[in-house]
């Protein structure tokens, strides 16, 4: 360098000259290390820019340092020289503020960058998932679609079948299944009605029994009376009428009680009205029996079809609700692939220097 070899001003006192020279060597050594410093590195990243701009800043603040304390004694000998150096240091100086400043944009460019790929992926995941959301979707649809269909079908053919031949026998018996019915729940009413007034005498001797303070050979049939008379066998009802009344002394029922129930046991054993009760309970329930089965087998491609309706109106239900959550998300995931195609925009367009528009394809790919 020129101070290398510069010659000093004449006349020079010599303890000036001592000194100048001393700080010459110290000044010139970190020059040249500055200068090594200088050198660019073969990195073009901007980790290896900063890191060498880091570099370079503190090896400036050093040679301005060691300058600082040697320029008085170097710049007495030296003017010339001391002057074109504080020309370059100050150069140097304003080109590392240059470089922070041009760092400090590409790193914030690469930034940019970075958020903007992120973005990118991000809303192309969800443009993708949209996609496959509506394929979904319009298959769920036309499955919909299908299962409605098939149900109109099915109503169709229950009314053909409603009104076939089959139908109306269907109806014919189930009219007189209701018919047997009531008239076998009258029937058990009326014969409860008739065991009622026995009620009483039934509980004690049924209670003696179960103590084995009586031996009775009609226990249980006394049980069956007062629990379900409708239930009685018709031949063990006189029997068992005729032990009750046997042994209706030694129930301890009051007198007007007793007498009443005495009285009426002997009508009823008169007049059969129990063996009759319980037969036609008996015969009704045969009718209701058969009545029923007949329903069954003549009703069961209809009991079928119901079936088959049934289930096809829940799953056509679930469909629904599958696909009202479907549109549920779809809309969540379009507002939210909006969202990020609109900050994309912003985000490109602050590389571009200008507006950009991003268009999306079929497939969800991005376009700029």
């Amino acid at each position: 360098m020129a101070l290398d070899q510069a010659e000093p001003q004449e006349p020079t006192p010599p303890k000036l000259l001592r000194a100048g020279l001393a700080a010459r060597s110290e000044v010139i050594k970190q020059m040249q290390s500055l200068a090594e410093k200088l050198e660019p590195p073969r990195s073009r990243t901007i980790e290896s820019a900063s890191e060498h701009h880091w570099t370079m800043v503190k090896g400036l603040e050093r040679s301005i340092t060691t300058f600082g304390r040697a320029q008085r004694y170097v710049a007495a000998l030296f003017p010339k020289e001391i002057e074109s150096i504080n020309s370059g240091l100050a150069s140097v100086s304003r080109l590392l503020v240059e470089l922070e400043a041009e760092i400090g944009q590409r790193r914030k460019a690469h930034e940019e960058i970075w958020y903007s790929r992120d973005l990118a992926a991000k809303t192309t995941e969800n443009l993708s998932r949209i996609a496959n959301l509506k394929e979904k979707m319009a298959k769920d649809v036309a499955s919909l679609n299908h299962m409605t269909s098939s149900l109109a079908e099915m109503q169709a053919q229950d009314r053909d079948l409603a009104e076939s031949e089959k139908g109306r026998l269907s109806d014919e018996l189930r009219g007189m299944l209701q018919q047997k019915r009531s008239e076998l729940q009258k029937a058990e009413e009326e014969m409860a009605d008739l065991v009622a007034p026995l009620k009483k005498a039934l509980a004690r001797i049924s209670k003696q029994s179960s103590s084995d303070r009586i031996d009775l050979r009609y226990g249980q049939v006394f049980e069956q009376l007062f629990l379900a008379s409708a239930a009685v066998q018709e031949r063990d009802i006189t029997g068992s009428l005729e032990e009750l009344r046997n042994h209706l002394a030694a129930l301890g029922l009051k007198d007007k009680k007793k007498e009443k129930t005495l009285e009426h046991i002997d009508q009823l054993i008169r007049k059969n009205l129990l063996q009759s009760k319980s037969s036609l309970c008996r015969a009704l329930s045969e009718e209701v029996q058969n009545l029923s089965l007949q329903l069954s087998e003549n009703s069961s491609d209809a009991v079928r079809l119901k079936d088959e309706m049934s289930e096809k109106r829940k799953s056509i239900k679930s469909l629904e609700a599958t696909l009202d959550q479907s549109r549920k998300d779809l809309a969540l995931l379009s507002e939210k692939a909006e969202k990020e195609k609109i900050e994309l925009e912003e985000r490109l367009a602050k590389l571009a220097g200008g507006p950009v528009i991003v268009t999306v394809d079929s497939s969800g790919r991005q376009n700029q």
